[in-house]
């Protein structure tokens, strides 16, 4: 009232000034939206991309749809993590070996908000029924890509990428398919996919034997010599059968048509013996090679490898792995999930079987080695032996009076000493056996050395080791004896079927009775 139109002028530029700011602020608003979803955009992987972009076929209905698409909708809202992994051909070493370590660790995974997904190369036909039937792998967590296009895109590993020179003639080719497994092509377009064919199988043998696949002649030679520091892989009722050949149950008894044996690891317990990885591969091969045209839907995609990779919620990559070549489908081959430790714990992600393992710590070595068939070699020479530990004392001038001395000798002896060995001076059993009672713990041992090898033995020596043998029935050296009882040598056994102190110490009993009768 006192100022009149002034008033109303002040209160004008007020309201124009409260819009303005009004409008900057929402301005301001907009452009800090527009530069988070840049950033989030930005984190985004193109690889994660290209793979929830790809097309491939559902096992379940036949129809295309996303890899992603499960993933997608089970995360939607649940901030869950995504674990994708190509395999090459599912009828392919890799696929099943992989495959048999994730269906372990499906319930971890899904404790940890983490979907999986698993995509091969084959079809939905019978390919992905068959395949998710013989690894366990729910028909849910697969997907086919008939063509291999996400691996290409991917630019995934396809060996050394040799062609097949234009000299080489059709029929040479087709002649040389046909000595692989499924053949040469057939139908109205193989000429047109003659070539192609020849070359994925050219890059795929080159890769077998380690041309442009770093990792896989190692891998092969692991798969024999076994590792140390990885757990068992053969479980104890596993059974395969090749033909003519059986192996089974477990790593030790082998049937190869009327003969049969067992490998001398076969009492060896928590590491990954000999030949055992060999037979689980043998094992995948036989399904397989029986099927292939089931398994194999398109061997020009034969050459193709596979990756594995683990996406943020956000689509970012946390870890990324490609194949190098063939049985490289992890760069931790001994224990292939170790990077999902930090996530399903590190007990399971390096034994997802849950197989016996020392956990990478080394068990004593004695006792293991080229040792162990040389005793069992020995074991076969035993009658002959037998023969000669007698006859070598007679013709030494032996008397009943010095077999008889011995004899209470050798009982004054062991009466009266917790455990007493009768070694070789020269003998690598004797030493040996002796290296395995101390790293057992035992000290207090008597050691009775009656020469440096049995060809070099003199009356009273020879008359000892004579009297051993017709106590114990064991014509070799070393003789062991605990707490009064004879329990073998390092690989042979004793007259009531005791096998032997390195197989006492595999299965965890040496220690007990070495305990039991020392202060071990």
């Amino acid at each position: 009232f006192l100022f009149g139109n002034e008033t109303e002028e002040i209160m004008r530029l007020a309201m124009s000034l409260r819009n303005s700011l009004r409008l900057h602020a929402t301005r301001a608003a907009l452009v800090l939206l527009v530069v988070v979803m840049t950033n989030v955009t930005a984190l985004v992987s193109p690889i994660y991309k290209s793979i929830q972009q790809a097309s491939v076929l559902d096992p379940r209905t036949g129809e295309a749809c996303s890899p992603l698409k499960e993933i997608t909708e089970s995360s939607e809202g649940n901030n869950k993590k995504s674990l994708v992994v190509l395999l090459p051909q599912l009828g392919e070493f890799d696929s099943c070996e992989f495959c048999e370590h994730l269906v372990a660790i499906e319930s971890q995974l899904a404790d940890a908000d983490i979907e999986f997904c698993v995509i091969g190369i084959g079809d939905v036909d019978k390919c992905a029924k068959s395949f998710a039937a013989f690894t366990g792998l729910s028909l849910e967590k697969l997907k086919v890509d008939p063509d291999g296009l996400i691996h290409k895109n991917l630019q995934l590993h396809a060996g050394p990428n040799w062609g097949i020179p234009d000299f080489i003639s059709d029929d040479l080719l087709t002649f040389l398919l046909q000595t692989l497994p499924g053949g040469a092509p057939k139908g109205d377009n193989a000429s047109n996919l003659l070539r192609p064919t020849a070359k994925a199988w050219l890059n795929y043998l080159l890769m077998c034997a380690g041309i442009g696949a770093p990792g896989t002649l190692p891998e092969i030679l692991r798969g024999y010599f076994g590792d140390s520091s990885a757990p068992e892989r053969f479980a104890e009722d596993d059974v395969v059968k090749a033909g003519f050949i059986t192996i089974g149950p477990g790593v030790g008894p082998v049937k190869i048509g009327p003969f049969s044996y067992s490998q001398w690891w076969e009492d060896e317990r928590g590491y990954q013996r000999p030949v055992e990885l060999a037979t689980v591969r043998l094992k995948n091969m036989v399904e397989v090679l029986t099927k292939w045209d089931t398994y194999v839907t398109n061997p020009i995609n034969i050459d193709r490898r596979g990756a594995t990779f683990l996406f943020s919620e956000s689509g970012e990559v946390l870890y990324e792995y490609r194949h190098r070549g063939v049985l490289t489908y992890s760069e931790t081959m001994s224990r292939p999930l170790t990077f999902l430790s930090q996530y399903i714990g590190e007990d399971v992600a390096k034994n997802p079987l849950g197989m016996l393992d020392n956990n990478e710590v080394t068990k004593e070595t004695q006792g293991r080695g080229i040792l162990k068939p040389a005793g069992r070699f020995m074991e076969l020479l035993k009658p002959v032996f037998s023969l000669e530990t007698k006859l070598q004392a007679q013709l030494l001038g032996a008397s009943d009076q010095d077999f008889q001395s011995a004899k209470q000798d050798i009982e004054e002896t062991i009466s009266s000493n917790h455990v007493v060995i009768y070694t070789y001076g020269l003998s690598p059993f004797s030493t040996q056996a002796i290296a395995l009672l101390e790293a057992s713990g035992c000290q207090d041992y008597k050691k009775i050395e009656i020469g440096p090898e049995w060809f070099l033995l003199g009356k009273e020596e020879s008359v000892l080791r004579s009297e051993l043998l017709s106590k114990t029935g064991q014509s070799s050296l070393p003789h062991i004896f605990i707490g009064g009882k004879h329990v073998g040598g390092l690989f042979s056994g004793t007259k009531d079927g005791g096998p032997g102190i390195a197989a006492l110490n595999e299965a965890g009993e040496l220690k007990n009775m070495l305990r039991e009768v020392t202060k071990v």
